[in-house]
């Protein structure tokens, strides 16, 4: 079976490395922490010694710095990986470092595909994601078995770097119906209604989407922890929402009000809540309390 390795063994990349190995790759990990490779993994001591026993390597790491220490750094995957070896990128990372990624790889003859990925770590374990993607044609054909082992699908575009606009607009649209859901909320309850039940109603007639459901639920009760997703992710990934945008010249003022919502938040020391914890700040501007009591 064909070797892969697999970086990053946090909340989402543990469950998706066990899965590859309930696909039947042999699966060789690498983790900041060590100790955490999933049973039937083999646990390398470095991204390079990973990548040099790897035809795929596929990373999920917190946030820009974090993969360009896994890839560039010293006893990075770059140096390790071989020609014609695939770096998969699954993080949700800024647009300038995928085009820099691509352009790293090329030059030491090797295939970059930029895969970031929809779905919480339920849905990883459950190998529910859906999986953006972009990269060259022979890269994206070489990596369908991994992504079949991963998610339920996937969203094809023409470049790696487009494939990380779409994961930050998507993430953009998620948290943007989470302050609509706060804002509608804290005007239910406000008005003597219980917003579980209005929230129930809409959930189940005109805003049945998978997005609305999860994440309405949470803000009309409250429930902000454990996070799924936790806050300074969120504000991470509006930040590179917005300078997305200001390359291209586009204007995401919803966006902006976002971030100020989530770094209200955060000052306020809700780090460990769920995203969906940037709901409490316009609780708090109604006159409510962050929680439901």
């Amino acid at each position: 079976m064909e070797a892969v390795g697999f970086i990053g063994l946090g909340r989402m990349g543990l469950p998706m490395a066990a899965n590859l190995v309930a696909a039947g790759f042999t699966v060789r990990v690498w983790n900041r922490t060590k100790g955490k490779a999933p049973p039937g993994a083999v646990e390398c001591r470095s991204p390079r010694e990973v990548a040099e026993q790897s035809a795929i390597v596929a990373t999920m790491v917190a946030d820009d710095a974090a993969l360009e220490r896994v890839t560039f750094g010293e006893d990075g995957l770059l140096s390790g990986l071989r020609r014609g070896g695939i770096h998969v990128s699954m993080s949700t990372i800024s647009v300038a470092l995928s085009r820099r990624l691509r352009e790293a790889h090329q030059a030491a003859g090797q295939g970059y595909v930029s895969a970031p990925v929809f779905g919480r770590p339920e849905a990883a374990q459950k190998k529910q994601l859906w999986i953006v993607c972009g990269g060259e044609q022979k890269d994206l054909a070489s990596c369908e078995r991994l992504f079949a082992a991963l998610g339920r699908g996937t969203f094809t575009v023409d470049e790696a770097p487009q494939a990380n606009v779409v994961k930050l607009t998507g993430n953009f649209l998620i948290a943007a119906t989470i302050e609509s859901a706060g804002q509608a909320t804290a005007l239910a309850e406000k008005a003597g209604l219980d917003p579980r039940k209005v929230m129930d109603f809409f959930a189940g007639t005109m805003f049945a989407s998978t997005a609305f459901t999860g994440y309405a639920a949470r803000v009309a009760t409250t429930e902000f922890e454990p996070a799924g997703f936790a806050m300074p992710l969120a504000l991470k990934d509006m930040t590179l929402a917005l300078q997305a945008g200001q390359e291209v010249r586009a204007p995401l003022p919803f966006a902006s009000l976002i971030r100020d919502r989530l770094l209200t938040a955060l000052a306020r020391g809700r780090d460990s809540w769920d995203w969906s914890g940037l709901a409490s700040v316009a609780r708090e501007d109604a006159g409510l309390p962050p929680r439901r009591t």
